[in-house]
């Protein structure tokens, strides 16, 4: 077989094969079709029964729903459907997320007005902080001691006048024992002692 035979065959085998797929191809189309037509009409034919055994029972009635679907429900069955209230998801999700909403609305606004209360009665009383060179000496307020030591600070305290002393074992004060401080609301007084050992004093 010379060159040009053989190309021959081969140029007729590849049309058969073409041809062969083209055949195969209309064969899928059709089948496609054919399939899609068969359920259709048997999805006609169960739609159709369906009709019929409802209608001639005589007390059901054809109702779509609110998804578009087609129920066979009594009158009384109507009824009470159209009675119901439809619910959208949609609407109560939104809904819902508005009552979260106003939660954390309120729940902010409740916080912030709690903060700026207690600055206001805050803001209505001082401190005064005590410092001395040593420290946890017993920090008397108007006489009476605290439970505070030396450095500290006495928080929220009433505007007026106030009387502080120091005192601790062993040690005396330098100067007044005794300082006088007139507080403000809103302001932070500082009071400082000078302590010594009370043996060093007395030589």
């Amino acid at each position: 077989m010379d060159h040009s035979e053989e190309q021959r065959l081969r140029d007729l085998i590849r049309k058969e094969l073409e041809a062969r797929e083209e055949i195969r191809g209309r064969e899928k189309q059709s089948e496609v079709k054919l399939t899609t037509i068969n359920e259709l009409e048997r999805q006609r034919i169960i739609n159709d029964e369906i009709e019929k055994f409802y209608q001639a029972r005589g007390d059901f009635e054809r109702y779509e729903n609110e998804d578009g679907e087609v129920e066979w429900l009594t009158k009384e069955e109507i009824e009470e459907r159209k009675r119901q209230v439809p619910v959208d998801i949609e609407e109560l999700e939104e809904g819902q997320r508005s009552v979260r909403t106003s939660i954390i609305v309120i729940a902010v606004a409740a916080f912030v007005g709690f903060a700026l209360l207690l600055y206001a009665l805050r803001a209505r009383h001082g401190n005064i902080q005590v410092v001395s060179n040593v420290e946890g000496a017993t920090i008397i307020l108007n006489g009476q001691p605290t439970e505070f030591r030396t450095d500290n600070v006495l928080k929220d305290l009433t505007p007026g006048i106030h009387v502080i002393s120091v005192v601790k074992s062993g040690y005396g004060i330098v100067g007044d024992p005794a300082r006088r401080i007139e507080l403000e609301a809103g302001e932070e007084e500082v009071v400082v002692f000078q302590m010594t050992e009370s043996n060093v004093r007395g030589r």
